[in-house]
């Protein structure tokens, strides 16, 4: 006789609780959004909006029956809606970037299907093409990006003397120990990631300079992912302009791909690839 006095009770307590009108329920917060720094002109970018927010429900007393009614929603970055490709509204969207922002600092707005809606100021940053991205230095990754590979704007060449023009000194082009400066290298470039990763799982990649003093290169570089983080977010120092790294991704099951940067700004993307959950 207890037991079913006990689940009226309870489904009471629950209809109390939790059922309401939207204009009843708290609006919903923005929590985060991954990545929160990308390129100024990124194509078909994937940007995560992690949300908390509470739902009305509905209880069918005959049938002992909770429905929770959750919807969907919608995304803008600015006054500009984003295309949703995923929206689980437990609490995570995905969505592509729209095109036609400028650099700077942009608003993104989410509004779920009942009306009601969250903003976070400011929580996209779009960079000018060229404009670094520095994290502070972490203990187990590549170190100091500027210290190890900028160096001072001023060095010594190793210089000599070419014999064959009738002793001429001529400037045969910096050593492999001169402090690297801007131009030297152009860019970077990823070996191929083939196959599906595992978030939260580690796997091996190589990343390689690229310009005219490329196989001088012993600094490290920064990794950035288009959807969520990487684990260290610095590689190096690399050797003969050669980065080779264990890494951890954690992010929504997707395409994605890595970009490196180094201390002047140089920059090169990975092929994109597959990321599947952590299982």
């Amino acid at each position: 006789m207890m037991r079913p006095g006990l689940a009226t009770v309870g489904m009471a307590v629950l209809a109390w609780a939790c059922t309401g009108a939207p204009e009843a329920l708290p609006a919903p917060t923005i929590v985060g959004v991954e990545p929160a720094t990308l390129p100024v002109n990124a194509k078909d970018e994937d940007l995560t909006v992690r949300f908390d927010a509470r739902y009305s429900v509905a209880v069918d007393y005959g049938e002992e029956k909770v429905d929770a009614r959750m919807g969907s929603g919608r995304i803008w970055v600015d006054e500009q809606e984003a295309k949703v490709s995923s929206f689980d509204p437990a609490g995570v969207a995905i969505v592509t970037v729209p095109r036609g922002l400028g650099a700077g600092a942009h608003a993104v707005r989410l509004r779920l299907d009942d009306g009601r809606e969250a903003v976070a100021e400011g929580a996209l940053t779009l960079r000018a093409p060229g404009q670094e991205v520095v994290d502070p230095p972490l203990i187990e990754d590549g170190g100091i990006l500027i210290l190890v590979d900028g160096g001072p704007i001023y060095g010594d060449f190793d210089g000599g003397v070419d014999t064959t023009d009738g002793g001429q000194q001529v400037d045969a082009g910096p050593g492999p120990d001169a402090p690297m400066r801007e131009g030297d290298i152009t860019g970077f470039s990823f070996d191929e990631i083939e196959g599906t990763r595992v978030s939260r799982t580690p796997f091996a990649i190589t990343v390689r300079a690229n310009g005219p003093r490329a196989g001088h290169f012993q600094g490290s570089v920064e990794l950035s992912a288009s959807r969520g983080t990487v684990t260290p977010s610095k590689i190096g120092p690399c050797d003969a302009g050669v980065c080779n790294a264990n890494i951890v991704m954690d992010a929504p099951a997707g395409n994605v791909r890595l970009t490196a940067v180094d201390s002047f700004g140089a920059t090169g993307d990975s092929n994109t690839f597959r990321l599947e959950p952590y299982k």
